[in-house]
């Protein structure tokens, strides 16, 4: 749809951010020292441009329609851009935060023991690292930039593969020489199966090795990878582990790594809201994570 007044029409949109943040014309008025009126004029001139409406309008309160939540989404993500943008150019080099979004198992078994050289890298940008589950739980947090484990699929973002997700079997030495795991992977059928989470990761290890044994007839079941990861150092069992993090520990000999890896079909990648992948702080993390990488290869 053409707008033939740009100008126009963003003053408009941030008349529209500022009632749907107080969900209330009144409030948006005293904000922008205008009047009621003034600002329901402007917002019922946006909705005809945009052939469609903005809010609800209920006896006593403003309701966003869907079509306003996407446009606020849109905005303040827009207006985030443009004020970090502007932050860095004023201050001439990177200042500020950093917002980083990953999980728990991503962050104390991969980040962490490299994040010191970012730091030396950028001392006036702070970080702030935020760990939670899955990816889902971010939906509403304005990171910087995320690395999320996932098939890839990300709508509305910006993503570049970082590396394959391989799946490996892995014991402790002294697990394998009681269990006999060493002797053929035939043994596993009498190991106890570590998992973490549901069974899924196991059975598609299992289906891609074409082995047909029951990974729940003996088994634990813990809440994350690196519970399942303690819990095999411990020689509870066999975990079935993510090698890119468990190869330090099967380097250092307190893990083994008997069987075959396995690509998951999932992958780790760098994400970020679409648009901010331009953001000076986005190409710098970028740029330094992927250095990391090619020290491993």
């Amino acid at each position: 749809m053409p707008f033939s007044n740009r100008q126009q029409l963003l003053a408009l949109l941030h008349t529209f951010s500022i009632a749907a943040k107080h969900l209330s014309f009144t409030l948006a008025a005293e904000e922008l020292f205008l009047t009621q009126g003034g600002v329901s004029h402007r917002i019922k001139k946006l909705e005809k441009q945009l052939n469609f409406r903005l809010f609800v309008r209920q006896t006593r309160k403003l309701a966003l329609t869907p079509e306003g939540e996407r446009v606020l989404t849109m905005l303040n993500t827009s207006f985030e851009l443009i004020f970090n943008e502007l932050s860095d150019i004023q201050n001439g080099e990177l200042t500020g935060e950093i917002y980083i979004a990953t999980s728990p198992y991503f962050a104390s078994a991969w980040l962490m023991p490299r994040l010191n050289s970012f730091r030396r890298l950028y001392p006036h940008l702070s970080i702030k690292l935020q760990t939670k589950q899955n990816q889902i739980e971010f939906q509403f947090d304005p990171y910087d930039v995320a690395i999320f484990y996932s098939d890839g699929h990300y709508p509305n973002h910006h993503s570049t593969r970082l590396f394959n997700g391989i799946r490996t079997p892995v014991c402790s030495p002294e697990y394998a020489k009681k269990q006999g795991l060493l002797d053929g992977v035939g043994h596993l059928v009498d190991a106890n199966f570590i998992h973490s989470g549901d069974s899924s990761s196991w059975q598609h290890w299992l289906q891609k090795s074409e082995l047909t044994m029951d990974c729940q007839r003996s088994y634990d079941r813990y809440s994350d990878n690196r519970l399942a990861i303690e819990a095999a150092c411990c020689s509870m069992g066999v975990a079935l582990g993510r090698y890119e993090f468990v190869k330090p520990l099967i380097e250092q000999g307190v893990l083994i790594a008997p069987f075959a890896r396995v690509d998951s079909g999932k992958g780790y990648d760098l994400v970020c809201p679409q648009g901010m992948q331009h953001r000076s702080k986005y190409r710098v993390f970028s740029d330094w994570l992927h250095s990391q990488l090619e020290e491993l290869e």
